[in-house]
């Protein structure tokens, strides 16, 4: 198992390449193709899918053209929307302790976990249709 100071549910990380992927198409995804291109399981993208669905960040259209695409609101959501949508409001943390051990005097991590927080918080504020447009 792999280890990240950023702790993220696999849901999440799906959830945030199909938006992305939708942001970057016109039209409707079918499901089974995005599976394919963003190499997860159909199974799995299909209930991401669906949670972000009942939370209005996609809208789905049924039927043998049907597919997903962004809703209005999904256009406009930023990161910090999505992650919301799959794991909750995300927290950031200035100790990885939980302050129990060194109370911030002097940490070790406290300017790296300050920085790091800091430019998270940009990337959470940063909308999904934006990241499409990334070079």
């Amino acid at each position: 198992m792999k280890t990240t100071i950023l702790n993220i549910s696999e849901a999440a990380a799906i959830a945030l390449h199909a938006a992305d992927y939708m942001a970057q198409r016109a039209g409707l995804c079918p499901s089974a193709g995005m599976a394919k291109d963003l190499k997860v399981s159909y199974n799995h993208l299909s209930k991401v899918l669906q949670r972000l669905t009942h939370a209005g960040l996609v809208l789905p259209a049924r039927g043998p053209k049907g597919g997903f695409s962004l809703s209005p609101a999904g256009k406009k959501a930023s990161v910090r929307d999505v992650l919301s949508a799959m794991d909750g409001v995300p927290e950031l943390h200035a100790c990885l302790m939980g302050a129990k051990v060194c109370r911030h005097r002097d940490c070790m991590f406290g300017g790296f976990l300050t920085e790091t927080n800091k430019r998270f918080e940009a990337v959470l504020n940063g909308k999904i249709s934006e990241f499409s447009k990334r070079k």
